[in-house]
């Protein structure tokens, strides 16, 4: 192969490969070049500014005798906590899951110290925000 050549295929393959560099995002920031906090990410399960407010307090009804608090909004979710049926749960936003009794609402929140997800379907009460939305949009 003449050294001609050689000099253009390596030309042409740094240039595609540059191209794809910048196409596929090219450098994500360190920790030192970094602004400041990233976004949260509430499809990754991350704390969700927008719904935060002012917890609103859910009562368990329905359940003969409590509520499991969820590590995701479905039933197979590890258990994270419980709620005693006429309890309170004290709820941050909610969100669609898995049908829990046909329903797919879940209220993210707090109960006993534990922070999880519980069907809503044995919750009574209204106010809490869908997640990833302004408190406008309540339930």
């Amino acid at each position: 192969m003449r050294f001609g050549v050689l000099v253009r295929v390596l030309a042409g393959a740094a240039a595609v490969g540059f191209l794809l560099f910048l196409l596929l995002g090219g450098l994500s920031p360190g920790a030192a070049d970094s602004p400041g906090p990233t976004a949260p990410n509430p499809a990754a399960g991350g704390s969700d500014l927008l719904a935060r407010s002012t917890p609103t307090p859910y009562v368990v009804a329905g359940t003969g005798s409590g509520l499991n608090v969820r590590s995701c909004a479905a039933p197979t979710c590890r258990r994270v906590g419980w709620v005693a049926e006429g309890a309170t749960f004290a709820a941050e936003c909610w969100t669609h899951g898995t049908p829990a009794a046909g329903d797919d609402r879940w209220l993210r929140g707090t109960a006993g110290g534990s922070t999880g997800y519980a069907a809503a379907h044995f919750l009574r009460g209204s106010g809490a925000p869908e997640c990833g939305t302004s408190p406008a949009r309540r339930m």
